[in-house]
């Protein structure tokens, strides 16, 4: 199980391995692997009914994330791009771990701008529903990235996740997420 120390342990070590890393410069914008960190909005929405009546809450956090993955171009001047995307952060409110994979597709709008949507699952450790175990579930989500250099990129994204839901005795809960980060990528 994930708990802050170890996530703030990888990010640094990341980081660090990243200072040492000769960065090679794609043939083309949006290809090939690429590690960075992204931060922002985590905001956690539980709602559904008790004995007592109908409830909803929100929990606001800051996110902070480390990012790795691989895309490639459909073909030479094709502006398609497809990718994966894995993640691994923690809500700060809480130091509630949370990690996800996702496949990427994306329009590439020239030599230096990309719109992309991605499809995935998450994970959120430390947000109890019940059955003992953190929160899962689908992550659909979209953006816009812009290649600042050949081996540098800056990205706005939002991202939903559907966490599902959870019968209990004496009530039923469901919860959503939604992530709204920019990110500064490292590609190599």
């Amino acid at each position: 199980m994930f708990n802050i120390k170890t996530i703030k342990c990888a990010v640094v070590g990341a980081a660090t391995a990243l200072a040492f890393i000769p960065l090679i410069a794609s043939a083309e914008a949006f290809d090939g692997p690429y590690v960075g960190a992204e931060a922002g909005l985590g905001i956690v929405k539980s709602e559904g009914s008790l004995l007592t009546g109908p409830f909803k809450h929100t929990d606001n956090s800051a996110v902070v994330n480390a990012v790795a993955g691989y895309r490639m171009p459909l073909g030479d001047g094709v502006p398609v791009v497809l990718g994966v995307e894995g993640n691994a952060g923690v809500y700060t409110n809480g130091g509630d771990a949370r990690y996800g994979v996702s496949g990427v597709g994306g329009f590439k709008l020239g030599d230096s701008a990309m719109v992309y949507g991605k499809v995935g699952y998450a994970w959120l450790d430390g947000v109890p529903n019940g059955t003992g175990k953190g929160l899962d579930g689908l992550v659909l989500g979209g953006g816009a990235e812009v290649a600042l250099t050949d081996t540098i990129s800056a990205r706005a994204e939002y991202r939903h996740v559907d966490y599902g839901g959870v019968n209990l005795p004496d009530n039923v809960v469901d919860w959503t997420g939604h992530e709204v980060t920019a990110a500064l990528l490292f590609n190599f």
